[in-house]
């Protein structure tokens, strides 16, 4: 199965979206869909769905700025989303929950829809002279009418790793995750880097031990904003852990003990398919069944 937010049905027209008369065709069609949000959450209809409806009608609703906005085409039916106004339709589950259950096709167009829609609430400024900006192309950017800064969303890199040394692995936890949950580390690239020396960096930083080798593994988009996650194996040289202050806990793990930890009720609670740390894990302790 696909990781949640990975699958590429979705052609995001990247040709076509910046014309509007071809928008505006696109809002007509009989099959255009509209996915609609109550803040980060996907808006909830009636039946306790997530709301989706007709694109037509979706733009007659009271929207935050920019409106509807254009996510692409899903197997030739354009897909828009939009922001509604407080009070029009209740907020629904936490994102990651409605993401976890939702079809595959679906949770990356949701996914998409997100992260864009947090972009637009996040840069309604101009970075260049901070006057107030204006979307276009359908809202695959923004325009600054002041200084003609056009801005585009951004998508941030992070290193994703699963840090072992013959037949352990180190995990760690952050202070606000439920009791008892471990996970692998992670954490954002910074400029001039490349992938093997941001995750070197980040080993170093959290456990203070050196890494000897970076394997890639794979990549998922994850819209909390908006990240692309590089999932990685990072071999270390064997080492007493020292956890960042950032960290409550890191520590070595044998094999027995994560599946100890991954046959618990908490990680019962995050599907493989979701996150890219149990992929890691998973592939870590294949590995050692060789």
């Amino acid at each position: 199965m696909k990781l949640t937010f990975t699958d590429a049905a979705l052609d995001h027209a990247g040709l076509l979206r910046s014309d509007p008369d071809w928008i505006e065709s696109q809002l007509a069609d009989r099959k255009a869909q509209a996915v609609l949000f109550a803040g980060g959450d996907l808006a909830m209809d009636e039946q306790g769905a997530p709301l989706i409806m007709r694109a037509k009608y979706a733009a007659r609703l009271p929207l935050k700025s920019p409106g509807l906005i254009f996510l692409g085409l899903l197997d030739g039916a354009p897909w828009f989303a939009g922001a509604v106004e407080k009070g029009v339709a209740e907020k629904g589950p936490d994102f990651r929950q409605s993401a976890i259950h939702a079809p595959p096709e679906l949770a990356s167009t949701f996914g998409r829809a997100r992260s864009l829609l947090m972009w637009h609430r996040e840069h309604a400024f101009c970075s260049n002279c901070g006057e107030k900006t204006v979307g276009a192309d359908a809202g695959s950017k923004r325009i600054c009418p002041s200084c003609q800064t056009e801005h585009f969303p951004r998508v941030n890199p992070s290193v994703i790793m699963l840090v072992h040394a013959g037949d352990k692995c180190v995990l760690g936890r952050q202070p606000n995750w439920p009791e008892g949950m471990y996970s692998t580390l992670a954490g954002f690239m910074e400029p001039g880097e490349t992938v093997d020396a941001a995750c070197a960096r980040e080993v170093a930083e959290e456990v203070h031990l050196k890494v000897t080798s970076v394997e890639y593994v794979t990549t998922q988009p994850w819209p909390f904003p908006s990240q692309l996650m590089i999932g990685l194996m990072a071999e270390v040289e064997p080492g007493e852990v020292v956890p960042d202050d950032d960290l409550e806990d890191a520590r070595w793990f044998t094999r027995d003990e994560v599946r100890m930890l991954f046959n618990s009720e908490i990680a019962r609670m995050m599907p493989s398919h979701f996150s890219i740390a149990r992929m890691l894990i998973e592939r870590w302790l294949a590995a050692g069944s060789d």
